[in-house]
């Protein structure tokens, strides 16, 4: 008998984090997060001030055999006027029993909330790691997306899961730097009067990370999933995303009036380091890491966007021509992009390099 259990302590919440790295031992595809890192996610994240979170695993003879998240994020619903429950943190073994029991609990959960769908795989916010594999089961994921086996998506379908959304992933080769690419870049900074910020300390790197979600803020209403961040959501993005940042990896764009309006960062592939890492930070996980933030071949671009008022006029080449040089002067082969909605315009960008799509993932939903 499959037995559902909720995470109520301490040693719950450590074997619901560990459980995915046992799943995915003999998988040469899956990243494993840090523990702490996850740890520090599913109990200090500024979003569980407006958000209700609980954590249940499967068990079958004495063993975990899964796990779910139900998660209702109160100001979203409000906001975009949703009755919605997400689920995320989705592992199961191959056995369809065990996720029909994971899921029927997290519904079960929103139903007596007096809620209507479920969603997912969604955690706090679309700044974090959302949406399940769907295609390119075989290749590496990146550190910053999930990997799942094939089975899960034909799960969700199987209990009356309909796609609300995908995303794609790009692999781009870094070639040289093409004249055109220069003569456009040139062209727009000029056309638009937008011009690359010049970033030197942390200090510089914070304020301009607060400067740019709040105009976010103001302007990304109609994004998938985006709801106004707070300013403690604010910082803990900052924190765990750009003070990570190498300076020259970064590109910051500012209109005439040293408003910002576009962003781009990239940080060197780290994927191999934390499948060395196994979760463990120390005593060996560090050095990985460190390793692969100095020799690499591989770099990610991990959070990039202009305005919307800018989202048809190609600035956005801009930063994408002085990350390139950066990237030629590193040494690096291949560029992985993050997740991109498939209906983005601004990722046709990259059909004018030679790029291939490694990956779709997809967001779900299903009346309940």
């Amino acid at each position: 008998m499959i037995e559902i259990k909720e995470v109520k302590n301490k040693r719950d919440l450590r074997r619901f984090i560990k459980f995915p790295r046992k799943l995915y031992k003999n998988c040469p595809y899956y990243v494993p997060a840090l523990d702490k890192a996850e740890e520090r996610q599913l109990t200090r994240h500024p979003a569980l001030a407006f958000c209700d979170l609980r954590l249940w695993t499967a068990w079958l003879d004495g063993e975990m055999v899964g796990r779910i998240a139900g998660l209702v994020n109160h100001r979203c619903n409000e906001l975009k006027n949703q009755k919605r429950i997400r689920f995320a943190w989705f592992d199961t073994v191959e056995d369809p029993e065990v996720a029909r029991l994971l899921f029927q609990t997290v519904e079960d959960w929103g139903r007596s909330l007096g809620l209507s769908e479920i969603c997912g795989p969604s955690r706090f916010s679309n700044m974090e790691k959302q949406a399940m594999l769907v295609d390119g089961f075989d290749r590496i994921t990146t550190f910053g997306a999930d990997y799942n086996y094939p089975y899960y998506p034909e799960y969700l379908e199987a209990m009356g899961f309909e796609k609300e959304v995908d995303y794609l992933q790009f692999k781009v080769k870094v070639t040289p730097v093409s004249e055109r690419i220069t003569r456009m870049a040139d062209l727009l900074a000029k056309k638009y009067r937008v011009r690359l910020r010049n970033i030197q300390n942390k200090e510089q790197l914070r304020k301009a990370g607060y400067e740019f979600l709040e105009v976010l803020n103001e302007s990304y209403h109609d994004i998938f999933n985006f709801i106004p961040l707070t300013r403690e959501e604010m910082t803990w993005v900052i924190d765990t995303n750009l003070n990570a940042g190498i300076p020259d990896l970064m590109s910051f764009l500012e209109d005439e009036n040293g408003r910002m309006v576009g962003i781009a960062m990239s940080i060197p592939s780290l994927n191999r380091a934390f499948q060395k890492a196994n979760g463990k930070m120390w005593p060996f996980g560090a050095f990985h890491i460190l390793h692969n933030l100095k020799k690499n071949t591989n770099v990610d671009l991990l959070l990039t966007g202009v305005l919307p008022e800018y989202a048809h006029t190609g600035i956005h080449a801009i930063y994408h021509k002085q990350l390139h040089e950066a990237f030629l002067r590193r040494g690096y082969e291949y560029a992985f992009t993050s997740q991109q909605l498939e209906n983005n315009i601004a990722a046709r960008i990259w059909e004018k390099y030679d790029s291939e799509v490694i990956a779709r993932r997809r967001c779900y939903r299903k009346r309940l």
